[in-house]
């Protein structure tokens, strides 16, 4: 519980969310944890035979184990097992919580603070375009790219206008207030108005494209099949979900919420998230992955050169590659396990001390291709394998 605290209050510190609205997540925490017990007052101080209080039992115990402390801990057996795997669940589910939370209070702040609606939906559309660079920026709304074969540019916005009394007037304001322009072959749109929620999907030529910038405030940031030089990808309150993406350098970035990238063909990347899982799955190049409370699951889908660097603060790391692969790594946690499952394994060095484990390894030293893996783990594990 203290964590948790610590972490929202450094989320407010920050500026990621509102004085109030870390209040309402601190308060639904503490709801989470006064959950009523089914217990009677006289049954909390007894012991399982109802005759021994917990107190005498544990002074019992106490005088049991007083002469011997075992210092021989099974780091491989099933009972530290099980413990590693409720402190990632626990990780994993406080991550989902603070990620739902805050897109609730987000939504509820919104209708509170404005009132009633009108929704409306627009296209803005330039015909016959080239298209080399694209900057989309939404302050409250979801982000959708979409690269198409077509010569022309297509952006669909489904609004949600605040303060306004009927469709007339919700149009105007939105035109009003959201910027688009098309020229020197860049397509560029603004829809800072936090009071207007606008999901966009973008449809722009990509036979041209270099550059790509998208940003989200409070909404998602997805998209499809981008070939590009260079891309970033970025918002505050919402995930970030690619299908495929090619390119030169990539940066995603989240504060709360998931990063997934299903197939990914980069020389450089760069994935950074405070509350949400990250997942890869990379054909080439150089990877550097931060979250602070989330598991990072990164696959090698096929025989390349790479080199990934991972840090999670309180999840775990998998991380999978072919067996056909030359591997060589650095894996380092402090409370959890680590897991080396590879072909013709060849450990170099080894700690395993009660809260500081490391490994150094290298497995298929024969083969042409090279995987350099660093990975950095707090509280949860770090698991290395075959995709095979």
């Amino acid at each position: 519980m203290h964590e948790e605290r610590k972490m929202i209050l450094k989320m407010i510190e920050d500026g990621k969310i509102s004085a109030e609205e870390g209040l309402q997540l601190l308060n639904a925490l503490r709801d989470d944890k006064d959950e009523p017990s089914n217990k009677k007052p006289n049954q909390e101080k007894r012991g399982p035979h109802g005759n021994e209080s917990f107190d005498d039992q544990e002074q019992t115990k106490r005088k049991e184990t007083d002469h011997y402390l075992s210092r021989n801990v099974n780091w491989d057996g099933g009972g530290y097992r099980r413990a590693e795997e409720k402190m990632t669940t626990f990780a994993s589910r406080f991550s989902e919580f603070v990620e739902e939370a805050v897109h609730k209070i987000k939504e509820f702040d919104l209708d509170f603070n404005f009132g009633s609606s009108v929704e409306v939906e627009h296209i803005f559309q330039h015909k016959g375009a080239v298209v080399k660079d694209v900057d989309i920026h939404v302050e409250n709304g979801s982000v959708t790219f979409l690269p198409w074969d077509e010569d022309d540019i297509r952006i669909k916005c489904q609004v949600k206008v605040y303060k306004v009394r009927d469709t007339d007037e919700a149009r105007r304001v939105f035109l009003d207030d959201v910027h688009f322009s098309c020229s020197n072959e860049k397509v560029r749109m603004e829809a800072k108005k936090k009071s207007m929620k606008v999901n966009t999907v973008v449809y722009v030529p990509k036979q041209y494209l270099e550059k790509i910038k998208l940003y989200a405030f409070n909404g998602k940031v997805t998209g499809e099949n981008v070939t590009v030089k260079t891309m970033e990808a970025k918002t505050v309150n919402g995930r970030v979900d690619f299908q495929t993406i090619s390119a030169d350098h990539v940066q995603l970035e989240t504060v709360n919420g998931t990063i997934s990238v299903s197939h990914l063909a980069s020389t450089q990347t760069d994935v950074k998230t405070v509350n949400g899982t990250v997942s890869v799955q990379s054909s080439k190049g150089d990877l550097d992955v931060e979250t602070l409370n989330g598991t990072i699951h990164y696959t090698l889908v096929k025989q390349a050169n790479a080199r990934a660097y991972m840090k999670t603060t309180t999840g775990s790391v998998n991380v999978r590659v072919p067996d056909n692969v030359k591997t060589e790594g650095e894996l380092k946690t402090t409370v959890g396990g680590i897991q080396c499952d590879l072909p013709k394994l060849t450990i170099i060095d080894e700690k395993k001390d009660f809260a500081s484990k490391k490994m150094s390894f290298l497995a298929n030293k024969q083969e042409e291709a090279h995987f350099y893996l660093e990975a950095e783990a707090t509280t949860g594990t770090i698991a290395v394998k075959t995709s095979t």
